[in-house]
């Protein structure tokens, strides 16, 4: 039951779906902004060397062990442009070091002046799922992790969080109430008055609040128990010490009804957590680990494109 209200609050990858018509004009639009950067029309060298009509098979091939991601984007891209996919990979398969991701057949021209966006949204695709994946590993007590809005690519940052087993977090600002420091500072109020505004809202059935230290966990607690909402809400521990989001949690666990607690509050840890103290803070009794570092300065997954 608790698994399913985490999913329910912070994972949001059925919408990143190749199928889903929002999604895929995103998509669509970041590959054609990506090419017009590269001006792949006037790829001089490709131009001046290969005839218009030469046909070529070449293979896409990963010099590093990993998990795949964005087949399905670069998959739907080719077919738009009539180049043929003879095998791929599926997105989350995992890759060994010269494994072949994809085998294509097609105009030279096209392969070659589409080469080098085709690889830039792979390689950052499958560089995320792979750490994903990775990060993953380390948590323990079914912890899930999640990514978080600081993105290069937006949606499709997101879906490779996805399809390394993480969750999406908010798409956007529309997705759900985050209460931060910064809406307290403009407000000049407490945490209290924040969240009984925010409990009004009609447009949300989500709402989470970010706190500092063990004393605003505890009134965020108090004030969500004493709202008698159907709202699903959360508390977002940031930058805290393990032994502080584990002794939060305690004393609410301590103070409310264990059996409302799953029904009504999750928690969430985020701020300056990495492969070196995850396993901690998933020892805390938090249901959901943030990490920036999975999109925001994530290492390209290595990949080469052959002519075969």
């Amino acid at each position: 039951m608790r698994d399913k209200l985490v999913l329910e609050f912070w994972d949001r990858s059925k919408n990143l779906n190749i199928s889903d018509k929002k999604y895929q004009s995103y998509v669509n639009k970041t590959i054609d902004e990506k090419l017009k950067e590269d001006y792949y029309k006037k790829d001089l060298t490709t131009n001046s060397l290969i005839s218009r009509d030469k046909k070529i098979k070449a293979v896409i091939v990963a010099n590093q062990d990993g998990i795949v991601a964005g087949i399905d984007e670069i998959s739907a891209f080719l077919k738009k442009v009539k180049i043929k996919i003879i095998k791929s990979r599926m997105d989350g398969n995992k890759i060994k070091n010269r494994g072949i991701i994809l085998e294509i057949h097609g105009n030279a021209r096209k392969i070659l002046s589409y080469e080098r966006t085709l690889l830039n949204i792979l390689q950052r695709m499958s560089g995320i799922a792979t750490l994903t994946y990775n990060i993953r590993k380390l948590t323990e007590n079914n912890c899930f992790i999640s990514g978080t809005r600081k993105t290069l690519f937006s949606l499709i940052d997101k879906k490779s969080v996805s399809v390394g087993g993480g969750l999406t977090h908010r798409l956007n600002l529309s997705d759900f109430i985050l209460i931060k420091d910064n809406h307290l500072k403009l407000l000049n109020t407490g945490i209290e008055k924040a969240s009984k505004s925010a409990n009004k809202s009609k447009k949300t059935k989500y709402v989470e609040i970010e706190v500092k230290n063990e004393k605003e966990a505890l009134e965020a607690a108090e004030t969500i128990f004493s709202l008698k909402s159907n709202k699903l809400f959360a508390i977002m521990f940031d930058n805290m010490k393990p032994i502080q989001i584990k002794n939060s949690i305690k004393t609410i666990n301590n103070i409310i009804n264990e059996n409302s607690i799953n029904n009504k509050l999750l928690f969430e840890a985020s701020g300056n957590i990495n492969e070196k103290n995850i396993s901690e803070y998933s020892k805390t009794g938090v249901d959901v680990i943030s990490l920036g570092s999975l999109t925001h300065s994530v290492k390209a997954f290595d990949l080469s494109l052959e002519i075969i």
